[in-house]
């Protein structure tokens, strides 16, 4: 009907409704709850506005927004107390390669998530999608001026946003319109450095039954 019960977690005493809220509008969840979807929603945004500060205080450097929303949905699947440990978020702040990256993250490389079934396997997909989807709104310790629409900032690596890495940056930009004003070619540069590694974060191929 639309409506989805309480339940509890393997050896756990609380109960827990929707995506493992243990509160409804401040009172705990009991075994005779129900909510509809739209509420389920909405606790789960109220849950998550107090484990982002969590997870915040763990990631050290910054993220633009489709970064912190795949790290903050991993944080969530695992919980706090594996993420702050996790080898995941070992290479976020260290600053490691997009294909470093994938390796850990990828379902279909890193075998431990394949043991949570179809489901798990999903939600690690859309989190590294997620994750490595481009945004132009990449933060910078400096202020960056683009001289096109498709900024060199953009890139899938982690940076620091120094200086020298935002100087030389500008300058390639500027070096590529001057070359190709119709910036056709620092379009198809853009799309070439976006593209994932190839076969690391795709299903592997069917089994041959011979």
């Amino acid at each position: 009907m639309g409506r989805y019960a309480s339940y509890k977690e393997y050896g756990e005493s609380s109960w827990r409704i929707g995506y493992g809220s243990l509160k409804i509008k401040k009172r705990v969840v009991s075994s005779t709850d129900k909510l509809g979807s739209e509420e389920i929603g909405n606790l789960l945004v109220e849950d998550l506005k107090p484990f982002s500060l969590l997870v915040n205080a763990y990631v050290l450097i910054p993220l633009n927004e489709h970064r912190k929303s795949a790290v903050l949905s991993f944080a969530h699947s695992i919980g706090i107390p594996s993420f702050k440990e996790c080898r995941l978020l070992e290479l976020i702040n260290s600053g490691a390669t997009k294909q470093a990256i994938i390796q850990e993250w990828s379902p279909y490389i890193n075998t431990i998530w394949r043991s949570g079934g179809e489901r798990m396997i999903n939600r690690r997909r859309a989190e590294l999608d997620t994750f490595l989807t481009a945004d132009k709104q990449i933060p910078t310790a400096l202020p960056h001026r683009c001289h096109s629409k498709h900024c060199l900032m953009n890139i899938p690596e982690l940076y620091t946003g120094t200086m020298p890495q935002i100087k030389a940056i500008e300058y390639l930009e500027k070096r590529f319109m001057e070359f190709d004003p119709s910036g056709e070619i620092l379009r198809r540069f853009f799309r070439m450095w976006n593209e994932k590694p190839r076969g690391l974060s795709s299903p592997p191929p069917p089994k041959s039954s011979f």
